[in-house]
């Protein structure tokens, strides 16, 4: 009766048991090993290699090409002489500068030095002969007067006297005027305009003189001689002497070999998952077999296309190649198409489990049945879900050991 009763017991507890299995153990689930692992996430992003240092060559005045002493895909050295240009035309703009700072000079030390000038003086003695004329008048005045008190002159000479002095003392004032007018004109807006004329001169002439000793085009920095780019259905120029080029017009281009770049571009819904600085790994079909590395070098702050709809904005992304070009093999070419994968985040001993192998318990925390190995009794272990990545989703608070899975999939059936 007793070993009855406690078979009975045992089964009443063996019922709920099995009951709970069933719900924890869907029929399609199984126990899937989980280890740390390198997780990473990744972005695909294509794009174009290209000079990450770039510098077109103009010609610096107007001439004709003398020598050209480089070729299309030539490695340079940092000064040496590419082109050589005639300076004929900008020796004659040369000589017309300088005759005109030299006018300009010497306007500027007259006035500066006005007060000694001829004009000056010329003023000061006209007025110092008027002052003397009249005072040698007004004596004459007086003496006639008095010859003319004892009766000796006729009145008419006295008032002829005197209209002589009122005529001379008008022209000592006009003579006054005219030294006060000329002594002005060494300053305020007359010496100003003077001193302005001088420095526009010199600056035309220093201007002219940097053009004159440039007519040995050289290159900027060390690099390779590359075609300069011309704007869509443009003429390229033909680069060889006896070639008359107007100023500004680009000869060369060099470009640099210490560093290169990825031009590529991103869609704004996957925008705010770049960072400057990220790893970016960089493929393409022209070096196939050859991956380069490198890291986001900038993003830009503003959209420069639009979709077919008009809905979606993209953003240039510039990826900094880490390697050289010298560096870097004889398949890599400037202009090649390249395909960008984006680093978005690396842990090397990271622990990634399936999505269907995470539950919610009552109280919302998240966890996985786990067993250390598959003989072991399952355990419920409560985990922190980080990155969504390729494979599976990325938790913390779980040890090597098996996950079960097809927790998902039970679920959407019961719904």
């Amino acid at each position: 009766m007793l070993m009855l009763l406690s078979l009975a017991g045992g089964m009443l507890l063996w019922r709920p048991w099995k009951t709970d299995a069933a719900e924890t153990e869907p029929a399609t689930s199984e126990w899937v090993a989980v280890e740390p692992r390198l997780l990473e996430q990744r972005l695909g992003l294509v794009g174009r290699i290209q000079p990450s240092r770039q510098e077109t060559l103009g010609a610096p005045f107007e001439g004709v090409i003398r020598e050209v002493l480089a070729r299309e895909g030539q490695s340079v050295d940092a000064g040496q002489v590419l082109i050589r240009l005639d300076p004929g035309q900008i020796d004659i703009q040369l000589r017309q500068a300088q005759a005109e700072l030299l006018k300009a000079q010497r306007e500027a030390n007259q006035l500066r030095n006005w007060d000694s000038s001829s004009d000056v003086f010329r003023a000061r003695r006209a007025v110092q002969t008027a002052r003397t004329t009249l005072e040698n008048t007004e004596t004459n005045l007086r003496d006639t007067r008095m010859l003319f008190a004892r009766g000796i002159v006729a009145r008419m000479e006295v008032d002829t006297m005197a209209q002589l002095v009122r005529t001379q003392q008008q022209d000592l004032l006009a003579a006054q005027e005219e030294l006060h007018i000329v002594e002005t004109r060494g300053q305020g807006v007359d010496r100003e305009i003077v001193e302005m004329e001088l420095v526009n001169a010199q600056a035309r002439h220093q201007a002219l003189l940097a053009q004159r000793d440039r007519q040995a085009v050289t290159a900027p920095f060390a690099g390779f001689v590359a075609r300069p780019s011309v704007p869509d259905g443009g003429k390229a120029l033909s680069v060889q002497p006896g070639v008359l080029v107007s100023q500004g017009t680009p000869l060369l281009s060099v470009i640099g070999r210490e560093h290169i770049q990825v031009l590529s571009r991103v869609e704004e819904m996957d925008l705010h998952r770049l960072r400057v600085g990220m790893p970016v790994q960089i493929a393409g079909d022209g070096f196939a077999g050859q991956v380069l590395g490198g890291h986001i070098e900038s993003i830009a702050v503003q959209g420069n296309a639009m979709d077919v709809q008009g809905a979606a904005a993209y953003y240039d992304v510039v990826a900094s190649v880490d390697a050289s070009l010298t560096d870097l093999s004889k398949h890599v070419r400037l202009g090649m198409s390249a395909r960008l994968t984006v680093i978005l985040y690396r842990n090397e001993q990271g622990i990634a489990v399936p999505p269907d192998a995470l539950r919610i318990d009552a109280g919302g925390a998240s966890y996985v049945l786990h067993r250390a190995t598959l003989d072991a009794l399952p355990s419920k272990i409560v985990v922190k879900p980080g990155q969504a990545i390729a494979q599976g989703v990325e938790v913390q608070g779980l040890d090597v050991g098996y996950v079960q899975t097809g927790y998902g999939q039970s679920r959407a059936r019961a719904r």
